[in-house]
């Protein structure tokens, strides 16, 4: 264990020094993938067994008990919206993930000279990860993932790679979990004159399943630290969540050092081989609302 502490410690130096003092661009890595945690404030590095959790966590997804598929769609501000897809196929202690990004902004003005615009485009950026994860011990959970990026903006485009990793922790208090994840390192081609860099994230977490004498009833509370390569800006996200007999769910999450952003909530409806999620994510400074939906379905 104290050898996967080191490598990833390491990692975070190497990749700190690599990136310092860069902004990064391809900004649909930083939005939330799992509709559950979004709802939650962002919260997912210590959640697990849900195919989205990759994108906060690869090591979530170790020793899944079911295959599973999870689509979402994002719609944002802008004119902006991101689909996601992502599954999960358990081999025992394994397991094996994939994961695809799509996002645009349509309608971006094309203006040569003053006056009306000339033309519109839409941007877009696209991803496809695979992911592996191993449960090493009844306590930890390693992962990782490799990512193919492509991104396109009017007549220039370019492609690169991302590589994450994550570590998760089982501790010897029933129902708490911590992780820590390092997420998009690596690097893209030349877009016309020089290349976007990737948003660097480093990410550490904890999630505790209160004990509840009510019979069906669960409680579960999660909190995350995020911070960018570049930014000095600590981000810190809390949620929770209610559930009735792990079916019905209503969650809610608060966001700080974020801007334009505070409070999240959401629900959550499971039946059978069927999940349904939603999350609502208000803008501050009159920029409108976001909202988050996907669909899972089990392969039992």
């Amino acid at each position: 264990m104290k050898r996967l502490y080191f490598f990833l410690v390491i990692t975070i130096l190497v990749s700190q020094y690599l990136t310092a003092g860069e902004s990064s661009g391809l900004t649909f890595l930083k939005f939330e993938t799992n509709v559950r945690s979004a709802a939650m404030g962002g919260t997912g590095t210590a959640l697990y067994h849900e195919p989205s959790i990759i994108h906060y966590n690869p090591a979530g997804i170790a020793d899944m008990p079911h295959s599973e598929i999870q689509l979402m769609h994002t719609s944002w501000i802008q004119d902006m919206s991101l689909q996601y897809g992502s599954g999960v196929i358990p081999l025992g202690r394994a397991s094996l993930g994939i994961s695809l990004y799509n996002s645009s902004i349509e309608g971006i003005e094309v203006r040569t000279r003053p006056g009306p615009p000339e033309s519109d485009f839409t941007a877009r950026n696209f991803g496809a990860g695979l992911s592996f994860a191993y449960r090493i011990s009844p306590s930890f959970r390693a992962g990782v993932t490799g990512k193919f990026l492509y991104e396109k903006l009017y007549i220039d485009e370019a492609s690169g790679y991302g590589i994450d990793l994550g570590l998760q922790y089982r501790s010897t208090t029933p129902g708490l979990f911590f992780g820590v994840s390092v997420l998009n390192i690596g690097a893209m081609n030349d877009l016309r004159e020089e290349p976007s860099e990737l948003p660097l994230t480093y990410r550490v977490g904890s999630s505790y399943e209160l004990p509840f004498i009510v019979q069906d009833m669960a409680i579960r509370l999660a909190v995350d630290a995020l911070q960018y390569s570049g930014d000095d800006k600590l981000h810190l996200m809390f949620g929770g969540e209610f559930g009735y007999s792990e079916t019905i769910f209503a969650r809610i999450g608060l966001q700080s050092g974020i801007d334009a952003r505070s409070i999240t909530a959401g629900v959550g409806i499971h039946h059978g081989v069927l999940k349904l999620d939603y999350a609502f994510i208000p803008l501050q400074n009159d920029l409108g609302t976001g909202h988050k939906l996907s669909i899972g379905v089990l392969f039992q």
